[in-house]
């Protein structure tokens, strides 16, 4: 018992000192900024109905492409260097059973977000990018 006593009793003195249970400054701060952070996109998001088609970033866009399944979209490069995130549903219908609210009437249809709401709609991607290469 005597030999098992020594390095249980090192084993748990070792692992108490290892830990870290007061907080530093550093971890607080962030702690507290993620906090704000989540708490400032809530309030901004919430007057919009589906947050989740909004970009999470302000210097790009989000997409959402409806009914063009011809042309792979994510391939256009002048697209993709202004938009972070995109969502391509392959019909009409499917969209406005997800997102009724958005009231989209016909498709093909390319819908830009920004971190606010909808900013542009195209009916074709020519339209789309030149109002990303203008923007």
């Amino acid at each position: 018992m005597k030999r098992n006593a020594l390095p249980i009793f090192i084993g748990l003195t070792l692992l108490a000192g290892c830990q870290d249970t007061i907080p530093n400054n550093q971890t607080k701060l962030s702690s507290e900024q993620k906090q704000t952070e989540t708490t400032n996109k809530a309030e901004t998001n919430s007057t919009f109905p589906y947050p989740n088609l909004l970009s999470d970033r302000e210097d790009s866009y989000s997409l959402l492409a409806i009914g063009d399944n011809e042309n792979p979209i994510e391939d256009n490069k002048k697209i993709t260097d202004k938009v972070n995130d995109i969502l391509s549903l392959p019909e009409l219908e499917m969209t406005q059973e997800a997102y009724p609210e958005l009231n989209i009437k016909s498709a093909p249809l390319y819908i830009l977000f920004d971190q606010t709401g909808v900013v542009y709609q195209a009916k074709n991607l020519k339209e789309l990018t030149t109002y990303l290469e203008k923007n």
